[in-house]
């Protein structure tokens, strides 16, 4: 932290924006006043507009930015000057000094040349992973549910199992419309798993009895479950192998709002590219 810098710059309050050229920012500022005031005639963008929707990754740059805005009204802008004073820029987490990176970068940082954005996203997609104790660990249960998942159900010959990610707790009090009792995450997985699939539970709920009411339907294992294959390795890195695990299910349904859920998402993405998926 000696020889890096940080910046006051809130995710929960801007969008972190890198101009085009080097020269140049202040149009980027004229672009947020625009949106702010309607200019074009259309009213602030709301997230819910892109669910679904997605605008594409080279479309003009207001359409970009008022994508990712996602309630927020402010610009951070990463100047000429702080690229040329500051050789390492350092997203510090700090809560209480507001510079905690509590998303997802992609949700926070916003290229004007949609070409540095996707040049950007490549980068960490090939270049940062967990460690190899964490990937070596998730492989081996995978390969232990997928058995599992074979041995209950022979014409699962494939050993599919699907997964679901249930945050609970102190995220109810953040993001109270993501509160859900057992009934209705169960009435949420009846619309896209077939009853009696085994299916994995990623989840901060100390309780495992609230999950009864799923368990009389479908085949549920959690990492616990697992426990001889965990004795060996640092508990920290638990809901990371959670993720891993989660990622290489055939449907994965997460929480709303969650960064957990999201990097799961983002992982079968980029596995769903590299082995060619449909869909």
């Amino acid at each position: 932290r000696n020889v890096t810098k940080s910046f006051n710059w809130n995710p929960r309050e801007c969008v972190l924006a890198f101009p085009g050229t080097g020269t140049d920012d202040q149009h980027l500022f004229s672009m947020m006043a625009d949106v702010l005031i309607g200019k074009d005639g259309r009213p602030f963008p709301h997230y819910n507009e892109y669910q679904g929707r997605p605008v594409n990754v080279d479309a003009p740059p207001i359409e970009r930015f008022r994508e990712i805005l996602a309630g927020r009204r402010k610009i951070c802008m990463y100047d000429r000057n702080m690229h040329e004073e500051n050789p390492v820029v350092h997203f510090k987490a700090d809560e209480d000094a507001g510079t905690r990176l509590l998303t997802q970068f992609y949700a926070f940082l916003w290229f004007e040349d949609w070409r540095h954005d996707l040049w950007s996203k490549r980068f960490v997609r090939d270049n940062l992973r967990y460690n190899n104790e964490i990937m070596c660990l998730s492989a081996r249960i995978i390969n232990a549910l997928r058995n599992h998942a074979r041995q209950r159900s022979p014409g699962n010959v494939n050993g599919v199992y699907d997964a679901v990610h249930v945050r609970r707790g102190d995220f109810q009090q953040q993001f109270p419309t993501t509160e859900m009792d057992a009934g209705e995450i169960l009435a949420g997985l009846k619309e896209y798993i077939a009853p009696g699939s085994t299916i994995f539970i990623c989840t901060n709920e100390r309780d495992i009895s609230f999950f009864a009411p799923i368990q009389e339907v479908y085949d549920v294992s959690f990492l616990g479950d697992f426990g001889q294959m965990l004795s060996d390795i640092n508990p920290n890195y638990f809901p990371l192998v959670e993720q891993m695990v989660a990622s290489r299910g055939r449907v994965f349904i997460g929480t709303f709002y969650s960064t957990f859920s999201a990097y799961i998402a983002r992982l079968r993405g980029y596995y769903s590219v590299k082995e060619m998926h449909q869909g």
